[in-house]
């Protein structure tokens, strides 16, 4: 959850809409009064930034493992 509280508020917007609340993009559009392409959008890049935030853990957490082991 911290990680995706680091998200720039509008992608953290639809990811939680989306993805936790279970909203549509046509009702994510209407309710924040975007269009449903940007919506989408939105969600591809807090999935793309989420992501790699997850892959620079995962890359410092194995090294860590190798340095203690």
């Amino acid at each position: 959850m911290k990680i995706i509280q680091e998200l720039p508020d509008r992608y953290r917007l639809v990811f939680n809409l989306y993805v936790l609340d279970g909203y549509t993009h046509k009702e994510i559009a209407t309710m924040l009064d975007i269009n449903e392409g940007t919506s989408k959008s939105n969600l591809a890049r807090a999935r793309m930034i989420l992501k790699g935030k997850i892959d620079e853990f995962s890359d410092s957490f194995d090294n860590k493992k190798k340095y203690n082991s």
